[in-house]
C-alpha cells in the first residue's frame, strides 16, 4: 500500500511525500518508507531534491538509506510536522484496510 501526499510550499514549489511498506531483508519486521519529491512552478514532473548539479550531492554518498532519506526531506523545503501527518494517515489507511 502507498499513500501520496501534494504540499505546496513557498513561491510556487509543490512537494510530494509518498509514503509506503519497506520490507526488511530478514522478513521478519516492515517499517515506514518515506520518499520526497519537488517540483518547481516551472517545472512538469516532481524530481529528488538532492541531485548530482545540487551543491550538498556529495553528503548523499558517505551516508545509509534511513540518513539520505531524511536530508533529502530537509533540503525540500517540506517541515517534519507534514511528514509526521503524512505517516499518521498512511497508518490510519493501513489499519482500515486491515480491518475491511
Amino acid at each position: 500500500m502507498k499513500l501520496e501526499k501534494v504540499y505546496s510550499l513557498a513561491a510556487g514549489r509543490e512537494a510530494k511525500v509518498i509514503v509506503s511498506e519497506e520490507d526488511k531483508p530478514d522478513f521478519t519486521k516492515s517499517g515506514i518508507r518515506i520518499e520526497v519529491l519537488i517540483k518547481d512552478p516551472r517545472e512538469n514532473e516532481f524530481h529528488l531534491p538532492i541531485t548530482e548539479t545540487h551543491p550538498q550531492f556529495w553528503k548523499l554518498k558517505r551516508l545509509d538509506a534511513d540518513q539520505c532519506s531524511i536530508l533529502q526531506y530537509q533540503y525540500s523545503g517540506i517541515t517534519e510536522k507534514q511528514v509526521r501527518k503524512a505517516i499518521k494517515e498512511y497508518k490510519q489507511l493501513c489499519g482500515l484496510a486491515l480491518v475491511s
